[in-house]
């Protein structure tokens, strides 16, 4: 099967409504992941905002060393540099920043889209985004991080792997419609600036305000596997800093940095 075109830069930029996102821009056919291409770049000064597409990703990762497959022409996956003005321990605020940026540009498109703590969203109750949001090289001294999305736009049922075809989804897959990717990228990115500036001016409450809205976590019992360890319980809130806070059997509330959250009797708030 012959490999999909990148993106083409002129295209991407005449329609870009960013001060920084996406001004410096890489797209390639097949890359190990966009990830590690970011973080060689930012070794090589890549100003804030640089954004890399790929069309397919040998090494492509989720979160906990999950493989994340693309579709070729019909998805996207891509890496953001950033450089945040906050401090280590609100850092993980960013995926949150990034799921709110994301459900809104899918609702700018019709759909209803849920966030799942801590990294994906779903168009009912099947996956359609996932976001990893690693640490990446120092660079002057700063801190850096960057920030992966994977996003389904216009696979059919067929162009899923079997064993994900049940758990996965896509905006045509769910809605019948097929969306422009370089439009929908541009739409993204001015999101993901906005919101991921409320971050960096220390208005994270902003973030939490659109992210309680969405939650499709919030109030629900859940099993938390962190490494061999789990529990159940049930979600209390977020906290200021995006962690989850769950109260177990002996009431007492739990705040859970990172983990696997399997929620084991939904409560759907969409129809």
């Amino acid at each position: 099967m012959p490999q999909a075109q990148p993106i083409p830069a002129k295209l991407f930029w005449k329609g870009l409504k960013t001060k920084k996102f996406g001004r410096s821009f890489y797209s390639f056919s097949e890359v190990t992941s966009t990830n590690d291409v970011a973080s060689l770049l930012i070794n090589n000064d890549a100003p804030e905002g640089t954004l890399v597409t790929a069309e397919a990703q040998t090494k492509g990762r989720g979160r906990q060393g999950r493989i994340w497959t693309t579709s070729q022409g019909k998805a996207l996956a891509f890496s953001i540099v950033l450089k945040p003005k906050v401090s280590i321990q609100e850092i993980p605020g960013i995926t949150l920043a990034a799921a709110v940026a994301v459900a809104q540009t899918l609702e700018a498109y019709g759909l209803k889209p849920e966030i799942k703590w801590p990294n994906d969203l779903l168009l009912k109750g099947k996956k359609v985004c996932g976001i990893l949001t690693e640490m990446g090289p120092k660079h002057d001294k700063m801190q850096t991080v960057i920030l992966g999305i994977g996003l389904n736009l216009n696979q059919a049922t067929k162009d899923f792997p079997v064993e994900i075809r049940s758990l996965a989804t896509s905006i045509y897959r769910s809605s019948g419609k097929q969306v422009d990717r370089v439009v929908f990228l541009q739409k993204l990115m001015k999101r993901l600036e906005m919101v991921y500036g409320w971050v960096n001016e220390k208005e994270f409450s902003k973030v939490l305000v659109e992210w309680r809205e969405r939650s499709v976590t919030l109030g629900q019992r859940v099993k938390v596997t962190q490494g061999t360890q789990s529990f159940e319980g049930h979600v209390v809130d977020v906290d200021s800093r995006g962690f989850l806070l769950v109260k177990n059997k002996s009431n007492q509330v739990e705040t859970i940095l990172s983990g696997d959250i399997e929620i084991l009797k939904l409560k759907k708030r969409f129809s």
